[in-house]
């Protein structure tokens, strides 16, 4: 053994003996019994017991109490019965680590002084706080309000947030649950956020790493948009690439106006879960330019998108044009300013196929179409018939269209659509009027249709079409 380990074991050892030697010479001047009436004995323990809220981070230290007093024994143990290290002195034991949160413990110690045959043991329970356990995922999505809602197993005394994404937080009165309110941030991103939280108690607990986010942006589109020449009753459509929130009044977030700036009056209604529609009170002006415009702040999709950027749209309208049709005469008219500027005999539905009526426009145009019937192949009423020419819709499938497999325009011989001449495949009939070619030359997208049980005496008065003749055996569409 060497010199100095040999020191640090009599050291100590000779201290304690002259301590005995003195604790000795007073008892023996006073008297064993007043000693211990007057000297101190027992066990320091931290302020732990009952405690069901103890703080981990308290140190536990354990401490023999008098003069000659020394610990015969500490054990800290876990609610497994596990066994704590900690670093013991004669008369001193420390925990080596922190308590873990939400777990209770016991603390036995004993203490004695051999001197005077003291001996005493002390036990406490207690139990660490827990940590306040958030119910759900940590991957989080904004509500559409901005907000995300947090809650907690037991109260939280405090919440803050760290991270780019800035939040006011908004405690429930039992401060079991948080809304918390985004300030700012961009779409369609995902924002990783700390959550610092301290208990009811003001204990600090390990951070919730949460992943907030938030929704892709809101798009629309304007029909009709950059188009020229559009009739006067074609409506103007917004398509929403997903239903918002807030339907009701949305068209008092979208300007519609012409080029000078004079207001455009209408009404606005939902046709759908994404498209609103604009229905010009009157048609639109005539030989106009449209333009139509949505405030970004207005529409807010039901996720909580938003449009990134003003929208906007301009279209041209074409001359006050429209058809009529006369269901009684078998004719049709065009008429622009007013004016009558053509008629055609025209051929339309049969009595078991009639041609719807009321007021409509033209919605879609093809130079040649491909027509079936709405029954399958085998049911009465089929028909597939190819290369139909200048097919203009008007009202779901009820459209203006050439017809070259009869000539018998001027008597009703359709399936429901308005039949009119044509020289387009007319190999039967090749000297016909192209009263069907004119017309699609002459209207456009979205000219008005009226479909009239009868005529005036004088829309004939301007009839440059063939004179109706007798029917033709074949298909009638």
């Amino acid at each position: 053994m060497t010199k100095s380990a040999a020191s640090s074991i009599v050291k100590p050892l000779v201290r304690r003996l002259i301590l005995a030697g003195a604790a000795l010479a007073i008892a023996s001047y006073i008297g064993i019994s007043a000693w211990r009436e007057l000297a101190p004995f027992g066990i320091a323990l931290p302020a732990l017991a009952g405690n069901a809220a103890a703080d981990p981070r308290t140190p536990i230290a354990v401490t023999a109490v008098g003069l000659g007093s020394r610990l015969a024994g500490v054990e800290v143990r876990d609610e497994s019965g596990a066994l704590l290290k900690g670093t013991e002195e004669p008369s001193r034991f420390k925990l080596d680590a922190p308590l873990a949160f939400g777990t209770r413990y016991t603390l036995k110690a004993t203490a004695e002084r051999p001197w005077f045959g003291q001996r005493e043991t002390r036990e406490i329970a207690f139990a660490t706080v827990a940590i306040p356990k958030l119910d759900g995922p940590t991957q989080r999505a904004l509500a559409p309000d901005a907000s995300v809602a947090l809650s907690f197993d037991r109260p939280v005394g405090q919440i803050e947030t760290r991270g780019e994404m800035a939040f006011s937080i908004e405690p429930a009165p039992d401060r079991r649950g948080f809304r918390l309110v985004a300030t700012h941030y961009g779409q369609n991103k995902t924002y990783p956020v700390e959550l610092s939280l301290q208990t009811e108690t003001g204990v600090p607990v390990p951070p919730v790493h949460l992943d907030i986010t938030t929704p892709p942006p809101l798009s629309a589109e304007f029909s009709n948009n950059g188009q020229a020449n559009l009739g006067l009753a074609i409506p103007l459509q917004v398509t929403f690439s997903e239903p918002l929130t807030e339907r009701d009044g949305m068209g008092r977030h979208i300007a519609v106006h012409t080029k000078d700036g004079k207001e455009v009056p209408g009404k606005w209604q939902w046709i759908n879960k994404h498209r609103l529609q604009f229905i010009p009170r009157g048609g639109w002006p005539a030989s106009s330019t449209i333009q139509a415009s949505i405030d970004p702040a207005g529409p807010r999709s039901l996720r909580g998108g938003t449009l990134e950027k003003p929208l906007t749209a301009s279209f041209g309208t074409g001359p006050d044009r429209k058809i009529v049709v006369y269901l009684d005469t078998q004719r049709a008219a065009a008429i622009e300013n007013g004016q009558v500027v053509r008629t055609f005999a025209v051929s339309t539905g049969k009595e078991k196929t009639p041609t719807v009526t009321g007021s409509f426009y033209i919605y879609a145009r093809f130079p040649v179409k491909t027509m079936r019937s709405r029954a399958k192949p085998g049911e009465k009423g089929h028909y597939v018939v190819e290369d139909v020419p200048y097919a203009q819709y008007f009202h779901e499938d009820y459209a203006f269209h050439g017809a070259w497999w009869h000539n018998g325009f001027g008597h009703r011989a359709s399936h429901g659509c308005v039949n009119m001449s044509t020289r387009k495949n007319n190999k039967r009939w090749p000297g016909a009027s192209e009263d069907a070619g004119w017309l699609y030359q002459w209207a456009s997208l979205g000219v008005p249709v009226a479909v009239l049980p009868r005529a005036p005496t004088q829309v004939a008065a301007n009839d440059d079409s063939p004179a109706p003749k007798a029917a033709e055996p074949g298909v009638n569409r």
